[in-house]
């Protein structure tokens, strides 16, 4: 697990959020959504099953962290059906 997405689970991450996220993961039509945070950005891209953690705080590479979604709902203690 990388630093950004270490920073966003202890920093901004909430059951509400959790939840938010398993149910757009469950929504098969969705090929692109954005959770905007305090800090930190998640971006789905559910066309290459992937989700972006950017730092709205770090504009250079080191401010994203790419990783599968299945990883980032594993990280994230998600339950998706």
């Amino acid at each position: 697990m990388g630093v950004l997405l270490e920073n966003f689970i202890r920093e901004e991450l909430y059951e509400r959020l959790i939840g938010r996220i398993e149910a757009t993961v469950e929504e098969p039509s969705i090929a692109f959504r954005e959770f905007n945070g305090n800090v930190y950005d998640l971006v789905f891209n559910f066309e290459k099953s992937e989700v972006s953690v950017n730092s709205v705080l770090d504009a250079s590479s080191t401010g994203t962290e790419n990783l599968s979604i299945d990883v980032f709902l594993l990280a994230i203690g998600a339950i998706v059906k």
